[in-house]
């Protein structure tokens, strides 16, 4: 909604470097530079230094960055609200949701929500928190129910829902499946599967393992779904990590098992983040649908 060179410099400063904001863009490093070089002459101040990691706002660029990004939300707010109002999209709503948090999502906003609005067009993503959260970020989907992580930057906010306890999970034949206690320096030394690194209960789990002076887990296998963790689980000796109140222990696999992870500090809590502002009434209603569930 702003003037490309704008927002060229709006997307440099949330990157931090020409190569990747150049690809996101689609457009030269050269045409991305003149573009910068263009703005800085308009105002008049140098808006960023280059760094051998990338580049740097100046404290002009810093306040103009700022600000301009309060401008362009309100600009999305305003033509968002205007759409829904005249019609065009608001019947449609996009929730991301994680693996672990699908059913859930899926119980709370169906049918009612079809019920109500039998117009509407719904999609659902899944994905893992840290990919959801980008997604609202880029307003992608309109809010995401995901694990809520330790800092949420603004423009987003979150509201918290339930607790969602962290179980193990090993497979029947597993040389630890006959105790009832694992202790954490008999879980290090075997190997795992899990999630990514970046992910919340992957890097939950680390800290909680160096803070008592223990080494990291061997990840033998990573996966980036719930349902290709508990597969591997069941066809191999490796340890994974699992969420209670997102699988129900029948539908596991009959030789996959859950045990639970006397891990202080891994039970995380379950929310839902979006962007702060405007939000279309059907993802208002979408929320508050949740909201109930969860109660």
């Amino acid at each position: 909604m702003l003037n490309d060179d704008v927002d060229y410099f709006l997307s440099l400063a949330a990157s931090g470097t020409f190569t990747r904001t150049a690809e996101r863009l689609g457009i030269s490093q050269p045409a991305l530079s003149k573009a910068i070089q263009r703005l800085e002459k308009k105002m008049g101040v140098t808006l960023l230094i280059r760094t051998v990691r990338g580049v740097e706002l100046t404290d002009a660029g810093r306040a103009l960055y700022q600000r301009l990004q309060a401008v362009s939300r309100d600009l999305d707010n305003a033509v968002q609200e205007a759409r829904d109002l005249g019609g065009n999209q608001a019947g449609l709503l996009r929730v991301g949701v994680t693996p672990a948090t699908t059913d859930f999502a899926i119980r709370a906003l169906l049918p009612q929500l079809i019920t109500e609005r039998p117009a509407a067009h719904i999609s659902f993503t899944t994905a893992f928190s840290a990919a959801l959260i980008d997604a609202v970020s880029r307003r992608e989907v309109d809010f995401a129910v995901c694990p809520i992580p330790e800092y949420v930057a603004p423009p987003l906010e979150h509201e918290s829902l339930y607790d969602d306890p962290v179980a193990l999970m090993l497979n029947k034949s597993h040389p630890l499946a006959a105790r009832r206690k694992l202790p954490l320096e008999e879980l290090v030394k075997y190997p795992w599967a899990g999630t990514r690194r970046h992910e919340l209960t992957r890097s939950q789990m680390e800290r909680a393992l160096t803070a008592r002076g223990l080494p990291r887990p061997r990840m033998v296998v990573e996966a980036d779904t719930l349902n290709s963790l508990i597969l591997i689980v069941s066809q191999t000796q490796l340890l994974s990590m699992i969420n209670t109140r997102g699988v129900r222990p029948e539908t596991l696999p009959g030789n996959v098992i859950m045990r639970p992870a006397l891990i202080e500090g891994l039970d995380r809590q379950i929310g839902i983040v979006r962007r702060a502002g405007y939000a279309s009434p059907i993802a208002e209603r979408a929320q508050q649908l949740i909201r109930l569930a969860a109660g």
